[in-house]
């Protein structure tokens, strides 16, 4: 029997964090190999002195099959995990071609709701399942990952009927000490992610201020973009909790203070935004459903034409 070949391209947070589990687990492994799909000084790091990973007083160093930025090095595997921000992904799948043969399953762990049916336009041929992940980790220096919250779960799943491949899957997945989830029902964990994400998102980055200020200063406006998101969502179809619009709204009290979204952060570097898919999204969904949703729309026109408030110009 053949290895199982594992591709993590991203080595973020998220990929650094779940990638560098896998390869832990599975170094020198007889049945598994994990390969890293990286690039720059986090690519330089990794080959150096391999993938850093602090979690709670834990530290360990992993060290993947193979880390680097050429796929063709790798070549066609059985799962590739995608953990680019989503601006990047049509690029990055483009670039992975190599690793993507006739019976590679697709994985992403990217924010937004509609990155699978993107991907499986892309790769028509291809299984793409569906995945996200909780987690508070981030990137601190070149090969360097920290995760910053107790726990951490990964869900995914696909609308297939291949219960035994995803359970394979979840298996590796589990071995390796991964809090990994496959529910019945995919689409409503992606919405209930999606839902968190876009609304903090939105919010923090039209404000320029940090979770527990736009708590404190603009609830009204979280719980309109709440209900309207609520809408949008039941007009696809998709059954969330009765009370999602507060508890999204309590969990984010959970955070320390001055934490804010990876959007808004990018915002204020003058980086590439996710504002396309996690705000943008939400107004062009609505458009097609005839839904309103005025306050998404007043946030996304400040966000992609004019400075929102507070941001400097």
């Amino acid at each position: 029997m053949s290895k199982v070949k594992i591709a993590i391209s991203g080595i973020g947070a998220v990929g650094g964090y779940y990638g560098g589990s896998l390869a832990a687990y599975y170094e020198n492994n007889d049945d598994v190999d994990i390969f890293f799909i990286s690039r720059g000084k986090n690519l330089e790091a990794i080959k150096e002195n391999g993938l850093q990973i602090k979690k709670s007083y834990r530290r360990i160093t992993t060290r993947p099959t193979l880390a680097t930025d050429n796929p063709a090095e790798i070549g066609p595997v059985d799962y590739l995990f995608l953990c680019t921000k989503s601006y990047d992904l049509e690029d990055n799948v483009k670039h992975l071609a190599p690793v993507i043969g006739s019976n590679t399953v697709i994985i992403p762990l990217l924010n937004g709701a509609d990155i699978t049916e993107r991907i499986q336009q892309m790769v028509p041929a291809n299984k793409v399942w569906k995945g996200c992940v909780y987690i508070g980790a981030r990137l601190v220096s070149p090969g360097h990952v920290e995760k910053f919250t107790l726990k951490d779960r990964l869900f995914f799943g696909s609308n297939y009927e291949d219960w035994e491949h995803q359970y394979t899957l979840r298996n590796i997945l589990h071995r390796a000490r991964i809090a990994v989830t496959n529910p019945d029902d995919i689409d409503k964990e992606i919405w209930k992610k999606f839902f968190m994400i876009s609304t903090a998102a939105t919010i923090t980055s039209y404000f320029n201020e940090p979770i527990n200020d736009v708590i404190e200063n603009h609830n009204d406006f979280f719980i309109t973009l709440g209900y309207e998101l609520k809408s949008v969502a039941e007009a696809k179809g998709i059954e969330l909790p009765d009370d999602i619009v507060f508890s999204s709204i309590q969990s984010q009290k959970m955070m320390p203070n001055g934490s804010t979204t990876s959007m808004h952060s990018d915002f204020r570097k003058g980086s590439q935004t996710e504002v396309e898919t996690l705000t943008g999204y939400v107004v062009r969904e609505a458009k097609a459903l005839g839904i309103s949703v005025p306050t998404y729309q007043f946030m996304y026109k400040g966000l992609t034409q004019f400075p929102y408030p507070g941001r400097s110009i």
